[in-house]
């Protein structure tokens, strides 16, 4: 009989530890859950964020991505993608929850490649060209191949700099890749591009962006190099000229769709 009342104290001993034990792991999970959340909330509506966003144990993982999906089916959270999510705004109007803005998604789909937004969108707003475009390109260090994300058709190409992460380059690089697709900008011709990268952008430029701009250059195909020699002779930088010129090969012949002044 002893034996046998030991035994069920040892029993009801387990069953207390076990409950204690499965009492604490729901507190836990109730705690996190809340902790979760509350770095969601403190997100702008509108932003896309990825599980690297927010803040949390690795061997949490899976249990985050289930929080995701769940607030996700509450209508919560709108899902992106596989991994990315954002809050939605709701309209002022009473139009329910608005789409995440373009911008919002350019600034997204960057991040995730390392790169940035360049081609004939960017061209537009540069005042190069008149025709709007239907596809967006994005530079990056490790081009994909052409796909769809929500309602972009997104293209890649090569970046000619590795360093796509230091926003203020981007404005340079914009304009020597628009200086290599010279011949491919819709509704413009060469000429037209070689004038108006000179007189909107080389010529307002202080020597140390026109140093920057040789720099980055350097990176670039020998066509682009040319034409920078070209335009910084044009505008009488003729030291930054002649540390151009010396990056090409003196026996390289050019077929050029513009003339110098």
């Amino acid at each position: 009989h002893l034996c046998d009342r030991r035994q069920r104290q040892m029993c009801i001993r387990d069953r207390y530890i076990i409950f204690a034990s499965e009492t604490t792991e729901i507190k836990d999970m109730a705690s996190f859950r809340k902790e979760i959340l509350g770095q969601i909330e403190r997100i702008d509506a509108g932003r896309i964020f990825t599980f690297r966003d927010l803040s949390f144990e690795t061997e949490k993982t899976a249990n985050v991505a289930v929080l995701l999906s769940e607030q996700s089916r509450k209508g919560v959270l709108v899902r992106v993608e596989k991994g990315a999510y954002y809050r939605p705004k709701k309209s002022v109007l009473g139009l329910g929850k608005l789409p995440v803005y373009q911008d919002e998604q350019f600034r997204y789909l960057t991040g995730k490649l390392n790169g940035y937004i360049t081609g004939a969108y960017i061209y537009n707003k540069m005042g190069l060209t008149e025709q709007v475009a239907t596809t967006i390109t994005i530079a990056t260090p490790n081009p994909v191949r052409r796909f769809r994300f929500k309602n972009l058709d997104v293209e890649c190409v090569k970046a000619y700099c590795m360093d796509c992460s230091d926003k203020s380059l981007v404005p340079y690089l914009r304009l020597l890749d628009a200086i290599k697709d010279m011949k491919r900008i819709p509704g413009t011709t060469g000429q037209d591009i070689y004038n108006r990268v000179k007189s909107q952008y080389f010529n307002g430029y202080s020597l140390p962006e026109l140093k920057k701009i040789v720099s980055l250059a350097k990176s670039y195909p020998p066509r682009v190099r040319k034409t920078v020699t070209d335009i910084l002779g044009d505008i009488g930088q003729t030291v930054l000229q002649a540390e151009m010129a010396k990056t090409l090969l003196p026996t390289t012949r050019f077929n050029l769709d513009y003339r110098t002044a």
